[in-house]
């Protein structure tokens, strides 16, 4: 893959100095399953939560900052008013660079540059975009219903003139969906990298390896809802029965969504595929001379080219 430019160093949380992130566990010795031990999530917690916090485009203190600077009316007016070639391309380059984010934090996920190069690649080219769909949720504010965009927030009106009211409906109301479970950082960075990395995607040479990996990150998301949305006596009860990583859509109903959300997530990416393919149709020109070399690999099923 393309290598991604100028990614900040942001400040992260020290957890290096936390002997064990996870506090509550009722399995005994420390073992979760066969092969896999409190101490082994606890490090790939770390490592997920840390490479999250470093390949983010923006702190949330940043985020924060700019929550009601939003696109003035004028502003408004003048995406609307763009040729619909324009602003695809505008809302192209936008999601290339979301996605080099995305591309650098698979590589720092420990385990990730362990898959062989052919599922690396499959990997990122089927997730990627359902990546930046769930850290879309850290730069939407529910209460405006407006997103990020070139500085500022605006709403769905703005992107009016992509011809595709229904792709921006969807992905506006995962977004606010998603907003409205209230996740911390922690557990964005652990969903990130589970729908990520899964054994389902289609080619993979290796899935069951892949599997493995994505078992032990539902283990430490299911550790991290537990430590903060329950009390310790609910919790060793729900540990108790449950016997497979499954069991993270149970641990808490406000949280049960997190997994339900994932084919949502990959319908609002298929409808991106439709109506990039739509556009392509009727304005080849513009998607080969004028999108991103990026965009165009991940999202062109005509490239059959790799990007190393």
């Amino acid at each position: 893959m393309t290598g991604i430019k100028q990614i900040k160093q942001e400040p992260i949380y020290d957890l290096t100095s936390v002997p064990n992130l996870f506090t509550y566990s009722s399995f005994n010795n420390g073992q979760l399953a066969p092969g896999i031990t409190m101490t082994e999530i606890d490090r790939i917690a770390q490592n997920i939560i840390k490479s999250h916090l470093e390949t983010c485009q923006y702190t949330m203190e940043e985020l924060h900052q700019l929550a009601w600077q939003t696109h003035t009316y004028e502003e408004i007016k003048a995406y609307q008013s763009k040729s619909r070639e324009a602003l695809w391309q505008q809302c192209a380059i936008q999601i290339t660079h979301a996605i080099q984010y995305v591309v650098e934090f698979a590589k720092r996920i420990t385990g990730f540059m362990e898959l062989c190069q052919n599922d690396q690649i499959l990997l990122l080219k089927s997730g990627c975009l359902e990546v930046v769909l769930v850290r879309m949720c850290r730069a939407f504010n529910p209460l405006n219903n407006t997103v990020l965009f070139e500085g500022k927030y605006g709403g769905m009106q703005m992107f009016k003139a992509l011809g595709s009211d229904d792709l921006v409906n969807e992905a506006f109301d995962f977004a606010k969906n998603l907003c409205s479970l209230q996740l911390t950082e922690e557990e964005i960075a652990l969903f990130s990298s589970a729908v990520l990395i899964s054994p389902d995607r289609a080619w993979l040479i290796e899935p069951r390896k892949v599997q493995k990996l994505q078992e032990k990150i539902y283990f430490a998301l299911q550790h991290v809802i537990q430590k903060n949305h329950l009390d310790d006596e609910t919790l060793a009860k729900l540990i108790a029965k449950i016997p497979t990583i499954t069991a993270v859509c149970n641990l808490h109903g406000e949280k049960l969504q997190l997994i339900a959300k994932i084919p949502t997530i990959t319908a609002v990416c298929n409808l991106h595929g439709e109506k990039l393919q739509v556009f392509k149709q009727s304005h080849p020109d513009i998607v080969n001379t004028l999108f991103p070399p990026l965009y165009k690999e991940l999202f062109n099923p005509d490239c059959a080219t790799v990007c190393k």
